[in-house]
């Protein structure tokens, strides 16, 4: 009874309904037995269906998903440049203009024999400095820069000089191998709160846009 009820149901398995007249017939039948209908198997049991899936619909969604990809990666690589590009442009803009002071420097050697520079401010502003910051680099005989040692390379004054005043400062290196100096201001204090350049400033930002001073190399 089991054998029989089961070939039953694979029987009704494989009945289909024509798709012209409606009434139910074998699925293997070449035709209907009531309109003379062609049985056709649907279209997505047939070979070429699944062929033409395989090698045309899937590389096209491939493609599209991969350029929606590169599209959203280009657009946070702009956003990422758009980014830094307001960084650079915010920590540049607070070099601009006149840094309220020019000033000059002399080396030569200490009475102790180490290299000393002295370095003259004149305050071309209607303020009261408060202090300044400068960043030195010190270099050989060739010009190349001397790393390390005790060197202090940013420096910093609090001697107030006044609107139109002139003060000099002197500092020392102790390596007798310093020939010549690179001199760089990169941020002044006025006494009314206002202030050029950035305390904070990297190495690269000063060099790039501190206001540099000429120091004459000592023989």
């Amino acid at each position: 009874m089991r054998v029989e009820k089961r070939k039953e149901d694979d029987a009704m398995d494989k009945m289909w309904i024509c798709k012209t007249c409606g009434v139910e017939i074998a699925a293997s039948a070449k035709s209907c037995l009531s309109c003379g209908a062609k049985n056709k198997p649907p279209v997505y049991k047939r070979i070429w269906f699944w062929l033409f899936v395989a090698l045309v619909v899937i590389p096209v969604v491939g493609g599209i998903v991969g350029m929606g990809g590169d599209t959203n990666s280009a657009n946070l690589s702009d956003e990422t440049v758009s980014s830094t590009e307001k960084v650079v442009s915010t920590k540049s803009s607070v070099f601009d203009g006149d840094c309220g002071m020019v000033a000059s420097a002399e080396m030569g050697p200490s009475s102790i024999g180490y290299p000393e520079w002295t370095i003259s401010i004149t305050n071309t502003t209607e303020q009261e400095i408060s202090a300044v910051l400068f960043y030195a680099v010190p270099c050989g005989v060739y010009g190349d820069e001397i790393a390390g040692g005790k060197s202090q390379n940013k420096l910093y004054t609090d001697t107030a000089i006044g609107a139109g005043k002139s003060d000099s400062i002197r500092y020392q290196f102790m390596k007798d191998n310093v020939k010549t100096l690179k001199l760089y201001v990169y941020s002044v204090y006025f006494a009314d709160g206002t202030v050029w350049g950035d305390q904070d400033a990297t190495k690269p930002t000063i060099l790039n846009n501190g206001a540099a001073i000429e120091v004459p190399g000592q023989s």
